[in-house]
């Protein structure tokens, strides 16, 4: 779970002993209250069951982004050609975007760092980032 571009609606909780984001206090809600094993003293089984890894930015924190990609099979047939490209302009092989061009960057989870800080450096970060502007981000 991170959180949206509506900043200032941001979450930030400790759910099952992690600290976690949240776009707003309905995500909030839905992670922490209504996908439990039991809701309103009634046992909820199947919810929160989703398919396929929850916080997949956790499984790859730290990592290269070229390899991140390459593995997730983001790639074109080629084997270095991204297959998302930040344009349209799809006829000039100069103009893609490569594995070269990600590589050497390393991804970081916010949960993983979020985690790692101690509680005055998180609310810290926290109230520096919903009072960010969206427009200062290059």
């Amino acid at each position: 779970m991170v959180p949206c571009l509506i900043r200032e609606d941001t979450v930030c909780e400790k759910v099952d002993g992690q600290w976690k984001t949240y776009c707003s206090e309905t995500c909030h809600w839905t992670d922490a209250v209504a996908f439990r094993p039991e809701y309103e003293g009634r046992e909820t089984p199947n919810m929160g069951r989703l398919t396929g890894f929850r916080e997949w930015e956790t499984l790859h924190h730290d990592r290269d982004l070229a390899d991140i990609i390459t593995e997730l099979g983001y790639v074109r047939d080629d084997g270095k050609t991204l297959i998302g490209q930040p344009h349209l302009q799809l006829d000039d092989p100069k103009k893609l975007w490569t594995l070269d061009h990600m590589k050497g960057i390393q991804f970081m989870s916010p949960n993983v760092l979020l985690n790692q800080m101690s509680d005055a450096e998180r609310e810290s970060h926290i109230a520096d980032y919903r009072l960010n502007d969206m427009s200062k981000i290059a």
